[in-house]
């Protein structure tokens, strides 16, 4: 490709350069996830690249969109529609010096960064890119497409450029591996699907409701400390005054609760209320990615068997199982070595989590293994119940319900202590089980999760094995929210807030 080719591509994908107000408001929302302001106020200041990947349709390109905006100036009530939109922001970057570059564009992906960026100095900046008399930002959509990227991330950053980079990628192993080619540390952050507070935000439009949710995160450190000193009434205590804190929302909560349980917190089916429809655009999204970013990125020689084997996950997700059970019931292969292939290809492109059996003593690593769908959008759609069919089914109501509350367990335990491995325990002499075990600071954190609106103690039994009065436990529930001798019951809509 050509320089003037290349400078024809980053004209249309720049247009801010040449007239600020021609700034793309349309990709870009009022509304702001909590990963937004995160990013900018932790991660945007810091001189390392920042690469943020996770599945497709989660936001990664407007977060980058809405990153450009506020670095250009413009207040974030300000849209499209606006008849004036002020050319004199207080603050903003120069605008020729955010440069932004999408490589889902089929004709850059042969591409070298340097090249792009050569050029962008040159004929957009007038400057020597050796000579840059300013800090530059530079924003790489999808960069999973290119190959070695990580390589050249390097280069540019043993040079020591004023260049901050921000970086999209949708594959998790692809990312991850590049990003280690890097000199200086690069910071990757995971994105995923809204979560249920963020869900919430999104829908209600009362400022007093912002303070409660951040109420709602201050207990994660409560339930640190109660599990330290076993203090289940702290948290009893904690969940309490949540709960009084959020009476005048209530109503409104549960039902946006059986909403988001059904078709869970992809941005682009958040106005969808047709479930038809939101099923109908996540199954487009979710095979287009699946076919891109696993089939073809990975080479996979049997893309029907990676197939077969993703809806098996589906229909068992939250169950335990074992490699055989696995190759027998889904027929996806024979062979032990190409379905841990094809677990690892679902894990890293954030379809599958799995969780492993606890055990208080060391002894013969088990076989056996627990194994979700991580999504509950993506789950319901696989199993054609993204639909009000999903609240009447016993059966798949309880599975769903477990995929959800692990999903939230995740993002919670991520906060608390990332990197760890999710636990669940179940006893030999028994089977009485455990659904989640968390390890906190030393500490364990046993929850269970029931579809009943008033479990009582003797539905729990495993629970109350495991604690035996010196740990308190959680009981993730439809309604009840009381203690009972060391297990504390807690609403399922009330529970995912604090995640």
């Amino acid at each position: 490709m050509n320089e003037k080719t290349i400078i024809d591509f980053l004209s249309l994908q720049n247009r801010w350069w040449y007239n600020k107000n021609d700034f793309p408001f349309d990709k870009t929302y009022q509304f702001k996830r909590s990963d937004y302001g995160y990013i900018l106020h932790q991660l945007l200041p810091i001189k390392d690249a920042i690469v943020i990947y996770g599945p497709r349709g989660v936001g990664k390109s407007t977060i980058l969109y809405e990153l450009i905006r506020h670095l250009l100036g413009f207040p974030k009530d300000i849209t499209k529609h606006d008849q004036e939109i002020k050319e004199s922001n207080e603050g903003g970057v120069d605008n020729k010096r955010i440069l932004y570059v999408t490589f889902e564009e089929s004709s850059l992906r042969n591409l070298k960064i340097l090249d792009v960026l050569k050029i962008y100095s040159k004929y957009i900046l007038n400057e020597d890119i050796s000579q840059l008399g300013k800090q530059i930002y530079v924003f790489l959509d999808e960069i999973q497409n290119i190959g070695e990227w990580g390589d050249e991330i390097k280069i540019i950053q043993d040079l020591n450029y004023p260049i901050k980079f921000m970086i999209t990628g949708s594959s998790s192993t692809a990312m991850e591996n590049e990003a280690s080619k890097a000199t200086r540390r690069l910071n990757l952050y995971s994105m995923h699907p809204l979560k249920f507070s963020d869900f919430l935000r999104y829908h209600f439009s009362d400022v007093a409701f912002d303070p409660v949710l951040k109420e709602a995160r201050a207990i994660r450190s409560v339930l640190i400390e109660a599990c330290n000193k076993n203090q289940p009434q702290k948290i009893l205590d904690s969940f309490l005054r949540l709960y009084n804190n959020l009476k005048p929302w209530q109503t409104k909560i549960e039902i946006s609760f059986q909403e988001y349980f059904i078709k869970g917190g992809y941005p682009q089916l958040l106005d969808e209320k047709d479930y038809s429809k939101c099923a109908s655009r996540l199954r487009e999204t979710f095979w287009l990615g699946f076919h891109k970013d696993i089939v073809l990125a990975k080479g996979i020689g049997d893309p029907v068997g990676m197939q077969e084997l993703t809806l098996y996950i589906s229909s068992i997700s939250s169950c335990e199982t074992n490699y055989t059970s696995l190759m027998k019931k889904s027929g996806a292969t024979t062979n032990t070595g190409m379905l841990k292939k094809y677990l690892y290809h679902l894990e890293k492109n954030f379809l599958v989590n799995m969780s492993f059996k606890f055990e208080r003593k060391p002894s013969r690593k088990s076989s056996s293994f627990k194994i979700y769908l991580q999504d509950i959008a993506v789950r319901n759609m696989l199993q054609g119940m993204l639909n009000e069919l999903l609240l009447n089914d016993q059966n798949q109501y309880g599975l769903a319900m477990e995929t959800l509350v692990f999903d939230h367990l995740v993002r919670l335990y991520f906060k608390i202590r990332p990197g760890m491995l999710m636990y669940y325990w179940k006893d030999s002499k028994t089977n009485k089980e455990v659904d989640f075990i968390l390890k906190l600071n030393g500490d364990l954190m046993p929850f269970e999760v029931k579809k009943a609106d008033s479990p009582s103690l003797s539905d729990v039994i495993g629970l109350r094995m495991f604690c035996k009065e010196k740990l308190p436990g959680i009981v993730i529930c439809g309604k009840k929210l009381s203690l009972e001798e060391n297990i504390l019951f807690v609403p399922h809509w009330l529970f995912l807030m604090i995640c």
